[in-house]
């Protein structure tokens, strides 16, 4: 199970770093689509921030019960 979450993870940052190229791309020649990658990224960055601290929470929450 932790192992999905990982790779959930790993997944939202490739997907951050495929629409930050893509706002490289389009910077210059379309300005509206270009933001709209902008916002996947931001997306990708939050999402990947906000899965990892279930993540390590959940870890730390199997941990405990195991000790207990």
């Amino acid at each position: 199970m932790v192992k999905m979450i990982r790779i959930v993870e790993v997944m939202w940052l490739v997907i951050a770093a495929l629409s930050l190229t893509e706002v490289y791309r389009s910077w210059n020649v379309d300005n509206q689509r270009a933001y709209i990658s902008l916002a996947f990224v931001a997306l990708g960055i939050f999402m990947f921030w906000f899965r990892r601290r279930s993540r390590l929470r959940y870890e730390n929450r199997l941990k405990n019960d195991e000790n207990s």
